[in-house]
């Protein structure tokens, strides 16, 4: 009765022993360990300083801020900070053209890491403070003119009695 054999790895047709093909294993592990990667940092600055920054609804927190990003395309940014007027805006994170397909996919397994970093910069505007109600200005108006009015005369009277009705 025979046992049955363990399988062997062949190239072109040959055997290769087993130290051959735990090597290759070994090598092909520590290839795919070593690949870098692509680190992608948004930072956001405001003028003044210290505004929060809310990027796609989530506060990612006081400016200057920096986080790692995970995907390009549209963004939604609001800024907002005490006695300044917010800022909404909307912008469009590109990735560069050593991202895009399919030479993202080589960029990811290179042995050593990429870094795409992006700068965004704002200005606030002070909110304009209304001025104190002031009242009407009031100053003394005299009443208006009337026309003088001559009493009736006995000319005017009778002048009056002849008109047609």
């Amino acid at each position: 009765m025979r046992l049955v054999d363990s399988p062997q790895s062949t190239v072109h047709g040959k055997a290769m022993p087993p130290l051959v093909c735990g090597l290759w294993t070994v090598v092909c592990g520590l290839l795919f360990c070593t690949t870098g990667c692509v680190r992608r940092s948004l930072t956001i600055r405001t003028e003044p300083a210290g505004a929060m920054v809310y990027v796609n609804d989530q506060l990612k927190g006081n400016s200057p801020v920096a986080y790692d990003f995970e995907w390009y395309g549209w963004h939604r940014v609001m800024v907002r900070k005490e006695g300044y007027e917010r800022l909404d805006d909307r912008k469009l994170l590109r990735a560069p053209v050593y991202l895009w397909i399919p030479l993202d996919l080589m960029m990811e397994l290179l042995p050593f890491s990429i870094r795409d970093t992006r700068t965004w910069s704002y200005t606030l505007t002070r909110i304009q403070e209304p001025l104190a109600p002031q009242p009407p200005f009031l100053s003394p108006v005299p009443p208006p003119a009337q026309e003088a009015v001559a009493p009736p005369t006995e000319e005017t009277a009778t002048e009056d009695a002849d008109a047609p009705r």
